[in-house]
Order: structure tokens, then sequence, then C-alpha cells
């Protein structure tokens, strides 16, 4: 009975969450991009962050499945690649579709990132994109086989993220780290505030 009265009484309170907890997660961006506004990396390392967070609430409060998470994750992705390549967001969506989004042991996942590497070898952008979706797909295999928490995915990527924007030295990780650090600091004080 998807259209009960209950039913839409608990997705009307839980847009409601979704709509509280944004304010919150923007508030929180914007003080920290007025704060390195001077610093284009920072900013977009801060527009990161805020992304991730807007994305592991919702799948928090709406209660998403793993595969779901997982797809507004590649989804994501493929957008932010695209407008920083250049390159057609279909071509990304093309290589997802044949890499496939559920896997159940670490060598169908290399077996699948393998054959693709080789079918794309030519375009930097679209290795780059094979590369996301191996860790994405080895870090949910991971967490199902070890029983972890969603969280140690959204730690890890923001990890990641991290060395790759530090690549050159240029922010530092230790600037990025602290970066990281205040937003989810700031994030458990309002959350503190709110209660």
């Amino acid at each position: 009975m998807p259209h009960s009265p209950e039913n839409m009484e608990l997705q009307y309170e839980n847009q409601v969450r979704v709509g509280k907890e944004f304010e919150k997660i923007e508030l929180v961006a914007e003080k920290l991009t007025e704060k390195y506004k001077e610093y284009t990396e920072l900013k977009g390392f801060v527009d990161y962050l805020k992304g991730m967070e807007k994305l592991f609430a919702q799948a928090r409060i709406d209660n998403w499945t793993e595969t779901k998470v997982k797809e507004e994750l590649v989804e994501n992705e493929i957008h932010f690649l695209a407008i920083d390549s250049g390159v057609d967001e279909d071509i990304f969506k093309r290589i997802r579709d044949d890499f496939g989004m559920v896997y159940f042991t670490v060598e169908q996942v290399y077996e699948s990132a393998e054959k693709l590497a080789e079918k794309y070898a030519a375009c930097a952008e679209c290795l780059e994109f094979i590369a996301y979706m191996k860790k994405v797909s080895l870090l949910f295999v991971e967490a199902q086989r070890e029983h972890r928490d969603i969280r140690t995915i959204k730690e890890s990527l923001c990890k990641s993220r991290i060395v790759k924007l530090s690549e050159d030295g240029n922010p530092q990780v230790e600037t990025l780290e602290g970066i990281r650090m205040e937003f989810e600091e700031a994030m458990m004080e309002m959350a503190g505030n709110t209660r």
C-alpha cells in the first residue's frame, strides 16, 4: 500500500528531516567556503564534502539500500567528471553500465575493471572513472564481507579524494584533512544544538 495515509505521512516527515539536514549542511559549507574563498581548490573540496554529506544524510534518513547509495555515488561522480573533463556523460554512463553495479567478490570487480581499461585505454578520463568504479565496488564488497558501517565507505572516499587533490603537493594533505575535520566538527556541533 504505497499511497496509504501512514506511508505518505512518513514520506513527508522524511522530506522535512532531509530538508532540515540539508540546511545544516549548507550552513556549514557556506562558513567554510567563506573562510577559504581565496583558494579555488579548497572551495572545490568544501563543495565535494557538502555533496557527500548530503548524499549520506539522505541515505540515512530515507533508509537507502547499499545498492542505492552506490548508484548515487557513481551518478555524482559521472556528473562532476563530465563537467571537469568535458567528456560527454553518456560515455561514463556506458562505462557504468558495462562495469555493472552489483558484485559479490573482489575477483569480479578486478575482472570487470581490467576489461574496461583495455577497451578505453585511449581515454584518460575514462580510465579515471573506471578506477573510481573499481574503488567504490571494492569498498562495498569489503564493507559487506566485513559487516562494516556505510560511514566507512564515506570516510574512505573522502580520504581518496584528499590524496587525489594533493597529488602535486598543493594543497597539502594536512590542509585538506583539516578542512574535512572542521566540516565534521561543525556538523556535530549543529547536531548537538538541535537536540
